[in-house]
């Protein structure tokens, strides 16, 4: 397998931070406890490609079983959800559609009747706040959720992708004001990344998005900090990290993953903040 492990003190030097990584350490994090039958597919942006559009309807049950609804309520752009209903049509899912409604909508009978039967969700990128605010509590996400329970698929792009883990980033600054531009993290600084409450498909791991290619590394380590014994998966553009119910992920897509993973604390009681960092190509597999 094509993998590259490297202790995080190696690259945090280009960050201006002290990091201790002794070779006798052992890891020590929060344990993944997935207990639905399903699948998740979380893509870190980029184009939808078909390695990873492939991947959500094979899951789903193929092209012939296979029953997708695009959920876009991320996106402000109102042609989204039938713009990638139609892309996965072209791929052969026949029965591919998506739902567009006002929020107080949510739950009435026709839009809940727009889950029956479904076997694969794909949520649209745009503004992982905007995507939970508009389902948070709604009887719609609990229909969804038992989707997933049931063996079913959960996809998503960019905040689509965010929004699966529990400690959900925002992209904003902490007590940032709205006239501030997009904040450029560049420094190792504590409770200066926003975070709220996602989705929790994963409960223990911390997905970033778009990954490499906007070099948000500094991000994440940040968050991980911040979040002592949680594990994080940066997902650059163009790849997907499918995590299964046996509690393994595999890389699908054409760009790649970075896993981080604590070590354990030191024998003085205090925090070694130090790193396992994992880069994950297409193709590779790990058990979490």
């Amino acid at each position: 397998m094509k993998k590259i492990i490297l202790a995080l003190g190696a690259i945090t030097m280009l960050f201006a931070y002290s990091c201790k990584c002794d070779k006798g350490e052992q890891l020590e994090f929060l344990p993944e406890n997935i207990t639905a039958k399903g699948t998740l597919v979380i893509e870190g942006g980029g184009d939808r490609i078909a390695p990873i559009l492939n991947k959500i309807i094979e899951k789903g049950g193929g092209p012939q079983k296979c029953k997708l609804l695009v959920i876009p309520f991320a996106s402000q752009i109102l042609e989204t959800g039938e713009r990638q209903a139609a892309e996965f049509r072209a791929l052969g899912c026949e029965n591919a559609d998506y739902i567009l409604c006002p929020k107080d909508s949510i739950d009435s009978p026709e839009m809940l009747a727009k889950l029956d039967g479904v076997t694969a969700i794909f949520l649209s990128g745009g503004d992982q706040s905007r995507l939970k605010d508009f389902l948070n509590g709604t009887k719609f996400f609990d229909k969804m959720l038992q989707i997933y329970k049931d063996g079913g698929v959960i996809g998503g792009t960019s905040a689509g992708a965010a929004i699966q883990s529990r400690i959900m980033l925002t992209g904003n600054q902490v007590n940032a004001s709205p006239d501030d531009e997009s904040p450029v993290f560049n420094e190792i600084k504590s409770n200066w990344v926003e975070t709220k409450e996602g989705f929790g498909f994963l409960d223990n791991i911390i997905i970033d998005q778009h990954f490499i290619a906007r070099r948000r590394q500094v991000r994440l380590i940040n968050v991980l900090l911040d979040n002592p014994g949680y594990r994080g998966i940066g997902i650059d553009e163009e790849c997907a990290v499918v995590v299964n119910s046996d509690k393994t992920i595999e890389i699908v897509g054409t760009g790649c993953a970075m896993l981080f993973e604590p070590y354990k604390k030191g024998e003085d009681g205090r925090d070694a903040h130090s790193f396992k960092m994992t880069v994950l190509y297409p193709g590779d597999k790990y058990n979490i």
